[in-house]
């Protein structure tokens, strides 16, 4: 369970619920926006404003559920009870909001605000046990790696496939119920790969077995932990820079290329960028570290965005390039620093004695919805400030700030994490010397017991 190769049954089962999930992520990041705004008629700040309210919401709760499940005892584990209590409403939910019955402003913002927050309750629920399973499920330093690998390449094939599907569905005669019977379709999905992961994965009992730390002073305690911190922070700007891509995707197509069906093809470039990297950027990290690793990918993805601010009329090529030479940072981001983020958790460990995936990754989803809450509101506001109309050929000045919010203020968050990522302290020497004293210390316990 621990240092051994993890078999590649164990990947996929772990690694099913993110086809789902991004197929969930990508349509109501790139699709349902637009859906809100041009087809039933929500303005662009209210939406964003409902948007906002749930994703705080969800951001909120992380760290608590992160600390719940740490401390839970049952004979699924600390993490598995968690898939079961999400899987079924997660879908019901999803269904819904993709099928509003209210027509005025006042119904479709209650309907939004109302789902929103009880979707992303749900989505707390299971995602903070989901991804610190993660963490538990090898203590190898590179394994880590491949396992969340396999589980960012599985959630970008779900990401294609979400795109192919619903941007299909809007050139069809009735979008609403198009889009309504999809997300039925892709709710009951989801559920059922939840419930498979749940069957096929099991958790390390020891961990179990360890005294919890009590939440406030398990905050502090991360808080200390300098490595963590850097992480943390290059995290949120990654997140930052990446999270203006999907609601504005439609925009750049529809006013600034002026093309109107390349939403799809950006999005898929994107995501195939990702998905083709993970391997290259697996195989990287094990060969010059993944400290390195992430920083290059960084800084490939920061020049593409920058790249991107010299997009007109008709530069579709141009776009799908540079979409999919951004998409490969992305492809890094979300493999290598989760991973990264479990070797922090053997240093809490180190400098503790317990063990806290919950706490952390809670931490972790908690900057990762903030600032997804935070850019994708922003963005949708952003629209409105600048003079955005609706339907109509916008000014100059409009088509301005929509390439300044999707190209240079991701360029200059990608930059920016580069550099202070390079205070981390954790290598793969210094991994190495820490795993070799929780092994011993690991030894010394076992030894000891009746």
């Amino acid at each position: 369970m621990n240092n051994n190769r993890l078999s590649n049954k164990q990947l996929l089962n772990y690694g099913l619920p993110a086809f789902g999930l991004s197929i969930m992520f990508l349509a109501q990041t790139v699709y349902l926006p637009k859906f809100y705004t041009d087809s039933l008629m929500l303005k662009a700040h209210i939406f964003g404003f409902a948007f906002l309210v749930g994703k705080i919401w969800d951001a909120v709760t992380d760290p608590f559920v992160g600390y719940i499940s740490d401390g839970t005892r049952s004979r699924w584990g600390r993490r598995r009870p968690y898939f079961l209590i999400s899987a079924l409403p997660l879908a019901i939910i999803f269904f819904f909001i993709w099928s509003p019955q209210a027509s005025s402003t006042t119904g479709l913002f209650l309907h939004l605000l109302i789902l929103y927050i009880m979707f992303y309750t749900f989505w707390t629920v299971f995602s903070v046990p989901y991804y610190s399973l993660g963490a538990e499920l090898s203590m190898n330093y590179h394994e880590r790696t491949r396992l969340f690998g396999a589980r960012q390449i599985l959630g970008l094939a779900g990401a294609v496939v979400g795109t192919i599907l619903f941007d299909y569905i809007r050139f069809t005669d009735d979008i609403r119920k198009g889009y309504s019977l999809m997300a039925g379709a892709v709710g009951l999905l989801t559920m059922v790969l939840i419930l498979i992961m749940f069957r096929g994965v099991r958790e390390n009992p020891e961990f179990q077995t360890r005294e919890p730390i009590r939440f406030f002073e398990g905050l502090k305690t991360i808080f200390r932990n300098r490595a963590f911190l850097i992480l943390l922070i290059v995290f949120l700007l990654l997140v930052v820079g990446g999270a203006f891509l999907y609601p504005l995707t439609r925009y750049i197509d529809d006013y600034v290329v002026v093309n109107r069906r390349m939403t799809s093809y950006v999005i898929l470039c994107y995501i195939g960028g990702a998905a083709a990297s993970v391997y290259l950027w697996v195989k990287l990290a094990q060969r010059i570290g993944k400290n390195k690793t992430l920083t290059i990918s960084m800084l490939i993805a920061s020049v593409a965005y920058f790249l991107a601010f010299t997009y007109h009329q008709d530069t579709w090529l141009r776009w799908l390039i540079l979409a999919t030479i951004a998409g490969t940072g992305f492809g890094c981001a979300m493999t290598i620093a989760p991973s990264i983020a479990a070797d922090v958790i053997d240093l809490d460990e180190f400098e503790t004695g317990r063990r806290r995936e919950g706490a952390f990754f809670g931490m972790m989803t908690f900057v990762e919805k903030s600032m997804v809450g935070l850019a994708i509101p922003i963005g949708m506001i952003g629209l409105h400030v600048i003079g955005y109309v609706p339907n109509v050929e916008q000014t100059p000045q409009v088509i301005l700030g929509m390439k300044l919010l999707y190209c240079i203020l991701p360029g200059v968050c990608h930059v920016a994490a580069a550099i202070i990522f390079q205070k981390f302290p954790i290598t793969p020497e210094v991994h190495a010397r820490i795993r070799a004293e929780l092994d011993r210390r690991n030894a010394a316990r076992k030894a000891e017991r009746p």
